[in-house]
């Protein structure tokens, strides 16, 4: 549609109501008549049940004399699991990583002015294929041995890309963040934590010992890199066997790239497969990570990323809960989460003591 922009704030808040797909789509395409400088017919939304963050919509945009256009609207919900949102941090990701060897979805435009939707948004290509999403009761292989070996491949290059890519010249270099290799780890426990007390007055002592006990045995960074903050299965589209976009940019940010790397190894991505996020055995991800970045893995600090990546989990867990019980989030996927909260703090605690 347009060439990627960023609006203002604004004063007035429309409330955003993620039903009233009339009211979205009429600001929608006021916004993108705005943006284009001509009228663009902007089709009815349609919302993805898919994704607990972001509310997101498909729908096509045809501008005068033009092919329609699909598309995707992302919309982060004021009452949202990880609210407040910024359409900032994600879209800035996308534009600096197009063209590069990570597989990502082209931003037309983008606004934190809750003036337009009433929540911060962005607009970006319709990419082809769907999300595994292959969470199987009784642990059974999720993918065919060619089909796992194959994407298993393309989700560690990509990571690796990821991890190799040249930030510092790109627009992501805007981000807020810690950007010390000396402070990058304290750093990320001290946002997480910030994170949990924000989201929740009642302390847990689980998570406030976990947060000690990770303070004091963290290792040295390796470095700091752009990280993406939840990567795993699940979040990437997948078409004809192709890894088609990685989705689900939210957490972007700058830290040591072992942050995401110890997240593809949680249990909570495998259940009771031996392959980690269902595509690759710990020694396979290992090993093609060290070839494609150059660089080996530190088994001792994975591990700890991997406690803290079990914290994080836990903290997201106990928002779940908040933003159901308290911020009038209706959404039922957070009660669930909100229920494994027990669960997940033992998990978060026997984490911790293998990472010690």
């Amino acid at each position: 549609m347009t060439g990627a922009r960023f609006a203002g704030s604004a004063a007035a808040t429309p409330a955003f109501d993620p039903n009233d797909t009339g009211a979205i789509r009429a600001r929608l395409a006021a916004f993108l008549e705005a943006e284009v400088g001509a009228g663009v017919d902007v089709g009815p939304l349609h919302r993805f049940t898919v994704g607990f963050s972001w509310v997101t919509y498909g729908f096509t945009a045809t501008r005068p004399g033009a092919k329609p256009e699909r598309l995707i609207l992302r919309i982060g919900p004021p009452n949202g699991i990880l609210a407040p949102y910024s359409a900032r941090p994600e879209a800035l990701a996308l534009i600096s990583l197009a063209g590069s060897g990570v597989p990502v979805a082209g931003v037309h435009a983008f606004s934190d002015d809750l003036s337009i939707l009433g929540a911060p948004f962005y607009v970006c290509d319709h990419m082809p294929g769907e999300a595994p999403v292959p969470w199987t009761a009784d642990g059974g292989p999720a993918f065919d041995e060619a089909t796992r070996a194959d994407m298993g491949e393309q989700f560690v290059a990509a990571l690796a890309a990821l991890h190799r890519f040249d930030w510092s010249n790109a627009p992501v270099a805007a981000l807020e963040g810690e950007r010390d290799p000396a402070r990058i780890v304290a750093a990320r426990i001290d946002h997480w934590q910030e994170r949990a007390h924000g989201w929740s007055a009642r302390r847990h002592p689980m998570l406030e010992w976990a947060a000690t006990r990770l303070r004091r045995t963290a290792p040295a960074a390796r470095g700091v890199c752009l990280t993406h903050g939840d990567y795993r299965i699940g979040n990437f589209l997948a078409d004809k066997g192709r890894i088609s976009a990685i989705l689900d940019w939210e957490l972007v940010t700058l830290s040591d790239p072992l942050e995401d790397l110890g997240w593809v190894c949680l249990q909570a991505w495998r259940g009771r497969s031996p392959y980690m996020c269902h595509l690759l055995d710990r020694q396979t991800l290992l090993a093609r990570y060290a070839a494609l970045t150059g660089a080996p893995v530190d088994e001792a600090a994975l591990r700890w990323w991997e406690a803290f990546g079990t914290y994080k989990l836990a903290v997201m867990h106990l928002a779940a809960a908040h933003c159901f019980e308290f911020r009038g989030f209706n959404d039922l996927r957070m009660a669930g989460m909100g229920a494994q909260l027990p669960r997940m703090l033992l998990q978060v605690e026997a984490a911790v003591e293998r990472a010690a």
